[in-house]
């Protein structure tokens, strides 16, 4: 116990001196202003030199935009002509198949034509045949 109160004596009597060594005044020199000067200086220098270089990339950036605008306008003129090409053909296919069809289909109808009027004549003296021709609404 006595060893114990021994220690707590010991530090209860250093502890005011490590606290004066921790809180003691660093002074400020002039060498240490100047220092403070030239540092800011050195960097406003560096912020001068850094937006001069933004502003020259800008510049440049600036020319590569426009013709990068009309790389692009120059695309989709293309892609504008590509998609009225495929638009003529598929109206041209879609136009020459109507007009096949109608074409093809001309012949067969007067023939059909014939023979429905052929079986109306024959139907005037077949009682049966018009009866049939009559409930196919052929007649």
């Amino acid at each position: 116990m006595k060893t114990l109160q021994k220690i707590i004596l010991f530090f209860l009597l250093a502890l005011p001196s490590i606290g004066a060594t921790q809180s003691k005044e660093i002074p400020f020199t002039l060498d240490d202003r100047d220092r403070i000067i030239r540092t800011e200086q050195k960097v406003e220098a560096v912020k001068t030199e850094i937006n001069s270089r933004f502003e020259a990339v800008d510049k440049q950036f600036a020319g590569f935009r426009s013709e990068m605008n009309a790389r692009f306008d120059q695309l989709f003129n293309f892609l504008w002509g590509i998609i009225g090409v495929f638009t003529t053909m598929m109206v041209s296919v879609f136009g020459f198949a109507f007009w096949d069809r109608k074409l093809a289909l001309a012949p067969v109808k007067r023939e059909n034509l014939k023979t429905l009027n052929a079986l109306r004549d024959f139907a005037e003296h077949q009682p049966k045949l018009r009866e049939i021709l009559k409930n196919a609404g052929l007649m």
